[in-house]
């Protein structure tokens, strides 16, 4: 008995320490495989280093101040593996963010669950929804996110150029975490473009981490001078009322941006009033480029190819190149009487052009005698004060479409003038990272010296046969 005993004991032992060796060997893996993931140990082997963060990323993750939860979804068999691999390195820094792997296949509720209203995000099967309950905001970022793009000349049309993960993700952490976001509104009650024609533009906006609303002065609405107050095209004239409001709000320091189309009313006694304050003129008209002027209009000498002026907001743009602009019909601005506490800037200048009364333009584009010519202003900047020593900003520009066409957003700089335009008049600081994009392109292999290469490649060979004729002959000897 004491022999049978003794043989199960010897048979069971081998399969109790393959076991133990099991568990062992599992326990092991999951705790590296933790450590792995809390820490970022994995080395980064993504293309061209994508999930490898930079300083600036670190330090917004290590100093964000309330948590955020991110839900990456993705349809099953898809993932996107580098945006995973950041994410994971983007969690291993600070305990106020993680993330979750899901897809609305296996959990199509998310969405309500996340918000009841996302009222400008479009939530998709891949993307990624980021979620700070503590400031309630949301964001959701898809595929078109993390491209940036530039415009090639030569194809007239822009080109992916970079990878921006890194940006774009720690920019909307940023956004979502802040205890106050730059704020636009848009002055609404005046015939002014409608939500419909501004959706590109307000989505835009949007995307890059500015909070768009309406606000109707008459229905008891008001402006804080912390907010950009965008007056699109008005077709109808401000009451007195409004017009004390709209005083209250740039004496308190509130900048504006507006736009005035060559079709829009001549006659706004209210509105022409404010905008001389700010040190600007309206005229009257449609400007026409002259035909000889080639550089100033495209295909149609209302189709103007605006020159863009040195000022604060547009040197950025200067300096990259980035000044193709074009206004499909435009009105011309003169500079009010100046001050010593207002100072005027042109943002865009016309080249040789004419002003045609907008009926006339309907019959014939035809210089006439007594239009006045010359070079015009087609947008204005201006920097004015106020008694009590208060300066508030604001910018004019003769043509809306620059600013809300998603056509001309993509074959022109226009959502880039627009950005630099909003960044440099919100007087709250715009969520803005200066964090290159990867490149999207392998770099080509050089080789500095090609003959050594080669050297090596015959060298080899020949070695190998060099060792192994010894041998060879030995045995054919035997």
């Amino acid at each position: 008995m004491n022999r049978l005993l003794d043989t199960s004991k010897r048979r069971l032992l081998p399969v109790i320490i393959c076991l133990c060796i099991l568990m062992i060997s599992v326990v092991t893996v999951s705790l590296a495989d933790r450590v792995e993931r809390r820490y970022a140990l994995r080395l980064d082997f993504s293309f061209n280093a994508v999930t490898t963060q930079s300083e600036h990323a670190t330090r917004v993750m290590r100093s964000l101040p309330y948590p955020v939860k991110a839900y990456s979804l993705a349809t099953p068999g898809m993932e996107d593996q580098a945006l995973l691999g950041l994410l994971d390195r983007l969690a291993s820094l600070t305990d106020k963010f993680s993330y979750v792997q899901t897809s609305l296949v296996r959990d199509p509720l998310l969405v309500n669950t996340l918000s009841s209203s996302l009222e400008d995000e479009q939530v998709s099967a891949d993307c990624l929804v980021l979620r700070c309950e503590h400031t309630g905001r949301t964001r959701v970022l898809s595929a078109y996110d993390y491209l940036s793009q530039e415009f090639d000349i030569q194809s007239q049309s822009f080109a992916l150029t970079g990878l921006s993960y890194e940006k774009s993700i720690v920019e909307a952490l940023l956004y979502l975490t802040m205890d106050s976001v730059p704020r636009i509104r848009i002055l609404d009650g005046h015939g002014e473009l409608t939500a419909n024609d501004t959706a590109y533009m307000e989505s835009f906006l949007k995307s890059h981490h500015f909070e768009v609303s309406r606000v109707n002065l008459l229905a008891g609405e008001t402006l804080s001078p912390d907010e950009l107050l965008m007056i699109l095209s008005p077709q109808r004239d401000l009451l007195d009322s409004e017009l004390a409001s709209i005083h209250a709000f740039t004496a308190a320091g509130g900048n504006a941006l507006i736009t005035s189309d060559y079709n829009d009313p001549d006659s706004l006694p209210n509105f022409d009033a404010l905008y001389r304050q700010m040190g600007f003129e309206r005229k009257s008209g449609i400007v026409v480029a002259e035909s000889a002027d080639v550089n100033a209009y495209i295909d149609n000498p209302l189709f103007l190819t605006p020159y863009m002026n040195m000022t604060e907001p547009t040197a950025a743009l200067i300096g990259a190149g980035q000044v193709r602009l074009r206004l499909p019909g435009a009105r011309a601005f003169d500079i009010a009487a100046q001050t010593d506490s207002t100072i005027v800037d042109p943002l865009l200048t016309s080249g040789l052009a004419y002003l045609k009364p907008v009926a006339r333009a309907e019959v014939s584009l035809a210089h006439e005698q007594g239009e006045e010519e010359g070079q015009f202003y087609l947008s204005l900047l201006s920097d004015y004060a106020f008694p009590d020593g208060t300066r508030a900003r604001a910018m004019i520009i003769g043509n809306s479409a620059i600013l809300v066409d998603s056509w001309l957003h993509e074959v022109t700089y226009g959502a880039q003038f627009l950005l630099h335009l909003v960044n440099h008049l919100s007087t709250q600081q715009p969520v803005r990272l200066d964090i290159a994009p990867k490149a999207l392109v392998r770099e080509q292999l050089s080789i500095s010296h090609p003959w050594v290469v080669n050297a090596v490649l015959i060298a080899l060979p020949l070695a190998s046969i060099a060792l192994a004729l010894p041998v060879l002959i030995k045995r054919r000897r035997r």
